[in-house]
């Protein structure tokens, strides 16, 4: 009985002390990894992770625009939306997708974990939601809500804190080690909605620049030793456990956008398609274009200013634009050196350019009543400067017709497939996107 009773004391305590050494760490410098992670192309540097004001920028509109009247923009409207990439938009201070954040014992393999949360304790960024958007919360602003989507998950962020396990298809192993790289995190779908309510908005300025410091949402990592007490379910209002060493990723606007509040307008009437017909080779070459007329209509609140200006605490002013809204495209042109020195494209280029079956060296031109070729909008996360980035006060580009509750406005423009001077023209098919934007400056 008692070489029995031995037996088991010596059991028990391996077990403990095998407990005690299954423990995850934070990884800030090279030095923590093995000779097989860095030969394998991993590499780790010092972060800081999701302090106040340390997100980063997840691809909002610089200007989100809030109408004055009662016209345009019901509940639920979308303002702006951004996917948020974790690598460039969870801090201020991109991390690579190979930088090694936690280093955990291969024993912990079953109990790696990601978590996300709305800021549950901030009465401004995610401790209440609205009745009027499913899964969003009230904002700093007034009018306004916020919703996160984890797009791994594809669920909503909560205040109530949910969790995405790690496999073994996110991290690297040495055979001793687990190493979890930044590439491991979620990116996150950030939309911001207008709402009627104002019950916990605390901003209402005319022009208001976000330095409102609170993150709307988190990400952290949960392992033995790291945000220990997370569980799924647990409210963000009181439970952080692992703040903010533990947690890689943070998502706000802190910075990144200016509200602007007054007479807006609104696009009303556009093509959904501009056919243009099919031309040579040779006839491009020789200087001619294939061309077709579309007409775009605006509806304004009275008062609405048209201009390229700023927009300050007394004047809203407004613009429009053609926004190239395909990345691939706008990243050709910008290649090809088809850009103003405000940033704003010159052509819009096929969102497939360069690949085969796609005519190459030639482009669109899109051209005004007047017969002026118009610089086209790269983005819209960054105003500019007028017309050399993009932006036309609305009156310049269109005509008043009629006047009611609201003033319309029509606008008539020629969409031009043309040679790019200097390239050369090959056959193939010509297939480009452009967007309507209307918004405040």
């Amino acid at each position: 009985m008692r070489a029995w009773l031995q037996t088991l004391s010596i059991l028990v305590g391996i077990l403990c002390s095998t407990s005690l050494w299954a423990t995850c760490y934070r990884v800030t410098s090279t030095s923590s990894l093995s000779d097989a992670a860095k030969s394998a192309g991993y590499t780790a540097a010092d972060w800081t992770g999701a302090c106040d004001t340390c997100s980063g920028n997840v691809g909002l509109p610089a200007v989100i625009s809030l109408n004055s009247g009662s016209n345009f923009q019901p509940s639920g409207t979308l303002l702006g939306s951004g996917v948020g990439s974790f690598l460039t938009a969870a801090t201020n201070k991109p991390y690579t997708a190979n930088q090694i954040l936690f280093r955990c014992a291969v024993a912990d393999a079953d109990s790696l974990y990601e978590f996300y949360a709305t800021n549950g304790d901030s009465t401004y960024a995610g401790k209440y939601t609205t009745s009027e958007v499913e899964g969003a919360y009230y904002d700093y602003v007034k009018n306004v809500a916020v919703r996160m989507t984890n797009l791994t998950t594809g669920e909503p962020y909560s205040r109530y804190w949910k969790s995405r396990k790690f496999t073994a298809s996110d991290w690297y192993s040495d055979g001793t080690y687990i190493y979890i790289p930044a590439s491991a995190f979620s990116n996150v779908l950030y939309e911001m909605f207008k709402i009627n309510s104002t019950t916990y908005g605390a901003e209402g300025s005319k022009r208001y620049v976000d330095l409102f410091t609170q993150p709307r949402g988190y990400i952290a990592f949960k392992g033995p030793g790291v945000s220990d007490a997370l569980a799924n379910g647990a409210d963000s209002l009181s439970n952080y456990s692992g703040w903010h060493w533990g947690w890689p990723g943070a998502w706000g606007s802190y910075g990144s956008v200016t509200y602007v509040r007054g007479a807006i307008c609104q696009v009303s009437d556009y093509p959904a398609r501009v056919l243009l017909p099919t031309m040579s080779v040779a006839q491009l070459q020789a200087g001619n274009a294939s061309q077709a007329p579309f007409t775009v209509s605006l509806q304004c609140e009275s008062g609405a200013i048209s201009s390229t200006s700023t927009s300050t605490t007394s004047a809203a002013n407004v613009a429009m634009g053609f926004l190239v809204n395909q990345p691939a495209a706008v990243a050709a042109a910008r290649t090809l050196n088809l850009v103003t020195t405000g940033g704003g494209l010159t052509w819009l280029l096929d969102t497939r350019y360069g690949s085969s079956g796609v005519a190459s060296g030639v482009g669109i031109k899109i051209y005004n009543s007047n017969g002026t070729a118009l610089n086209l909008l790269p983005d819209q996360s960054s105003m500019g400067t007028g017309n050399t980035r993009g932006w036309y006060a609305y009156k310049d580009l269109t005509t008043l017709v009629s006047s009611d509750t609201v003033d319309t406005y029509t606008g008539d423009f020629t969409a031009s497939l043309e040679a790019i001077s200097g390239q050369t023209v090959t056959a193939g098919t010509v297939n480009a996107q452009l967007q309507v934007v209307v918004s405040f400056q």
